[in-house]
């Protein structure tokens, strides 16, 4: 990956495991829904929730007070800012069913374009060609296919059928998949991207992420008896594994301290995985942390 700013860079989240990052009580069927951007309904992980992930991670806690800021104490007059800044993570790819090759991921030109923006690193695939994604006034939809999902120009993720666009206009998809290939380079999932991309209408991108979450059946436990109890059945919205997340993290200097100094802090947990959100204790919330540091930082 091309070197960035020495104050600021990029990370990325690919879950391993279903994540919920609550977004407490809903009034709709489901009962605990996950955190979502209000105008495109795309899922995130704020960044506070991130921060106190990373706070109480064993790698980082010489360095907590400096990273993250000290709140006031006993004794203590004063409290201070840490020197990280963390941006909330959105999601960039999310993987859905596909009728061939078993599952595809997808993503539009609207988080390819803010990922350009946000990022701003140079030679960017070409925004060029993301065009021929669209929704005919007929109702077909064309999107930009990978050949392992691909079937006698068909793509079909879940139950709805979509025409690909014809090979010689596939070269920006090509070249986008290309580009996303080498952030996770030592994740062996994401390796199975490779012509399993698909760039398909910001909005038929902001249905699949709403409608393709998984949506888990929990049932309280009373503590005496140790059965379900009565009328207690609620629905978990989680986001799948495989999703790529990705957001912006920042150094401020505070106190003295190196703005890059302290992006360089986090190479410690990069490649590795940590645990987000809720339901830690069964599993969920694993996913791969990788920060695109800048070089020499």
């Amino acid at each position: 990956m091309p070197e960035h700013s020495a104050d600021q860079c990029p990370y990325f989240l690919f879950t391993r495991t279903p994540l919920h990052v609550g977004a407490g009580q809903s009034v709709g069927y489901i009962d605990l829904p996950i955190q979502r951007e209000a105008h495109t309904r795309i899922p995130i992980v704020p960044g506070s929730g991130l921060k106190g992930v990373l706070r109480d991670h064993p790698e980082l806690k010489p360095d907590a007070d400096m990273l993250f800021g000290k709140a006031t104490s006993d004794g203590e007059s004063q409290s201070y800012a840490g020197t990280l800044l963390i941006g909330e993570a959105r999601v960039l790819a999310f993987p859905v069913r596909s009728a061939k090759g078993c599952f595809a991921w997808i993503t539009c030109p609207l988080m390819l374009s803010r990922y350009s923006r946000d990022v701003t690193i140079d030679n960017f695939p070409s925004a060029k060609g993301l065009d021929t994604v669209q929704e005919g006034e007929d109702g077909s939809v064309t999107v930009l296919a990978g050949t392992k999902v691909t079937e006698k120009k068909k793509v079909v993720l879940e139950e709805y059928t979509f025409t690909a666009a014809p090979p010689a206009q596939d070269d920006v998809r090509a070249k986008w998949e290309e580009h996303l290939l080498k952030i996770l380079q030592n994740e062996r999932v994401w390796q199975l991207l490779k012509d399993r991309l698909v760039i398909v209408p910001d909005g038929i991108f902001s249905f699949f992420v709403q409608s393709a979450c998984e949506v888990a059946q929990h049932v309280a436990i009373d503590d005496d008896t140790g059965t379900a109890k009565a009328r207690a059945l609620f629905n978990q919205e989680n986001c799948p594994a495989e999703t790529l997340f990705y957001g912006m993290m920042a150094g401020q200097k505070i106190n003295g301290h190196n703005p890059a100094g302290s992006l360089s802090k986090l190479r410690a947990l990069d490649g590795k995985a940590i645990q987000l959100g809720g339901n830690e204790t069964t599993g969920l919330g694993w996913c791969t942390f990788t920060l695109n540091y800048p070089k020499g930082g």
